[in-house]
């Protein structure tokens, strides 16, 4: 009866061990990092701005706009203007660079109506998500 016991033990802690091993961890940072990249892309084609918001760090910052609000108002009157007419994002060249819980990509090409703009977006990781802490367009 004590090796049947022992047995049931054993064959318990296996099965533990195995499903723990099996257990999906979720996505990883560079997972995690791409939805950022297609929620950006898809809040710039369809003019979102919640969309575009919701992945905008509370601590974002640009160099024409000091807020997270301002960038979001500038971008909705950009949108009432046209600016964003017809809007495309190309991600084809971007480059990586990984940090301690950052992650620049540049280049992010922005075309529209209006024209073209290459940027550089500058994520960070908070709350085990990642968000836009700031971004850099060329020639500004």
């Amino acid at each position: 009866m004590k090796k049947a016991g022992l047995v049931l033990v054993v064959v318990s802690a296996m099965v533990m061990v195995a499903g723990c091993a099996t257990t999906p961890e979720g996505p990883t940072d560079e997972e995690l990092i791409q939805q950022t990249l297609d929620q950006f892309s898809a809040a710039i084609i369809e003019k979102d701005i919640d969309k575009l918001g919701a992945i905008l760090s509370e601590k974002f910052s640009a160099p024409e706009e000091e807020s997270k609000q301002d960038f979001l108002d500038f971008m909705q009157s950009a949108i009432d203007s046209g600016y964003l007419d017809d809007a495309e994002v190309s991600r084809e060249d971007a480059q990586q660079t990984m940090g301690e819980g950052t992650c620049d990509v540049y280049p992010v090409d922005l075309m529209s109506s209006a024209g073209s703009v290459s940027v550089e977006l500058h994520l960070t990781k908070e709350d085990g998500g990642w968000l836009i802490t700031s971004l850099d367009v060329d020639g500004m």
